[in-house]
């Protein structure tokens, strides 16, 4: 969006707006936010749209975060198949052709087997299904945490877009009136009407990106309704401001969260634990399998003068597998010893990337939330003043159109950076809570 010649570094952005503090309270296994119920589709459409009631819907509705907790269910029955017996063989044979044995004919067989894996093997199959079916658990959450964050990107980008359109508007509101104020001194011939234009060339300006504003504030509404499963242009509530800056958050605490619950950490964790198991997996392919076998052979009699004529007979097999193939099994190995080399290296690399995340984001937080005090304590009330005093001396004459003009884009453009400060504030926020996988300890947190 451009605001005139310097408001184009002010509107030209597509701001990412906050994720707060009920990121974490709206994921898996946690209560709903606080006076949240079952929400209709029309509480979200008229009067103020809050963003616990935005979460809750999403939590709820969101077809993408469905399928990642579906894909945790299945992972879930893993286990238990993984370190099930494999199912038994059943044979049973008819002689086309008797076989003359001692007792008689040979009819027909009938023979059992069951395969047993070497001691320890199923287990370890579980404890890998097992791993899986953690792993999609700490993707669940991740997603959980993704999905909900765009959500609260999508819901605080609409906030600023919307009140981006109201400070347009209140400045749009000023202009005309000096404009009007220009007219009637170039009327009396106390002002060039070089200024009148100009004057009306500020005004064009301030309403193309008004028209700006209110485009790109459909394409919010109609991204915050995908995140909700709903038509792209059903209409939003007005969205609710942040919440009141907070910085004072210890460093090293914030790390240890990280390092203990960030669900993408829990998962290399558990990937970790599953080439753990399947190394010694490989290494147990050295020792062979059992299979135990049961037949019973159906003998005819009457043919033969012996004590045992048609006398069934009745047999057990015990089976080996023999691990010729060592290259085979050493391969396996080394493939094993490597994955889990790099599951390792992994878990450390996301470690130390998680440490710099959390100071660099706290950084960020506490950078935001100092210029947005700055802004409201000094500059913005400063460029009021400054607009008040031009105003009242263009009026009495003992200032120019431009002099005014200049105070008029110097409050503008504050007042965006303020939004600005404060919407880079929530976004650093939401992105520390999504690093430390859970909300911020509001204890710690003071105003700047």
């Amino acid at each position: 969006m451009n605001i005139g010649d310097s408001r184009s570094n002010s509107c030209a952005r597509t701001w990412d707006l906050g994720r707060r503090k009920a990121l974490w309270g709206v994921l898996c296994c946690l209560p709903l936010l606080a006076g949240a119920g079952a929400l209709s589709a029309a509480e979200l459409s008229s009067g103020t749209m809050t963003l616990g009631q935005v979460l809750e819907r999403v939590r709820q509705d969101n077809l993408e975060l469905k399928a990642s907790r579906k894909a945790w269910e299945a992972a879930q029955e893993r286990p238990a198949q993984a370190s099930a017996l494999d199912d038994p063989m059943l044979t049973v044979s008819d002689m086309l052709v008797p076989l003359e044995t001692r007792g008689g004919p040979l009819k027909g067989q009938l023979a059992f087997f069951q395969k047993f894996p070497f001691w320890g093997d199923r287990a370890l199959r579980g404890r890998a299904a097992s791993m899986d079916a953690e792993i999609a658990r700490q993707s669940y959450r991740a997603k959980s945490l993704e999905i909900l964050s765009r959500t609260v990107r999508a819901y605080y980008e609409l906030y600023f877009l919307e009140r981006t359109a109201d400070i347009l508007k209140e400045q749009t509101s000023v202009l005309e009136r000096f404009a009007r104020v220009a007219e009637k001194k170039y009327a009396v011939g106390r002002e060039p009407q070089a200024m009148v234009f100009r004057a009306q060339v500020e005004l064009a300006g301030l309403a193309t990106d008004l028209v700006t504003a209110q485009e790109e504030i459909v394409s919010a509404q109609a991204r915050l309704n995908a995140l909700l499963e709903r038509p792209p242009r059903r209409p939003l509530g007005a969205p609710e401001s942040p919440a009141v800056l907070r910085t004072a958050w210890d460093a090293e605490a914030l790390s240890r969260a990280a390092l203990a619950d960030r669900p993408e950490l829990l998962a290399l964790r558990a990937l970790k634990g599953r080439r753990t198991a399947e190394k010694k997996l490989a290494l147990r392919k050295y020792f062979p399998d059992l299979t135990l076998g049961y037949q019973y052979s159906e003998v005819g009699g009457g043919e033969t003068m012996t004590s045992f004529d048609g006398r069934d007979a009745v047999g057990v097999s015990l089976g080996l597998n023999i691990p010729l193939w060592l290259g085979k099994n050493r391969a396996a190995v080394r493939q094993a010893r490597a994955s889990l080399d790099a599951s390792k290296m992994s878990v450390e690399d996301l470690a130390n990337r998680t440490r710099f995340q959390v100071v660099d984001l706290l950084v960020k937080v506490q950078t935001a939330a100092r210029l947005y005090k700055l802004y409201d304590d000094t500059v913005l009330p400063q460029a009021r003043s400054a607009l008040d005093s031009t105003q009242s001396a263009y009026e009495a004459g003992s200032a120019g159109f431009l002099d005014f003009l200049d105070a008029e884009r110097a409050l503008l453009r504050f007042a965006l950076e303020q939004e600005r400060h404060r919407v880079d504030y929530a976004e650093a926020v939401a992105q520390l809570e999504r690093v430390v996988g859970g909300p911020l300890p509001q204890e710690q947190g003071e105003q700047p």
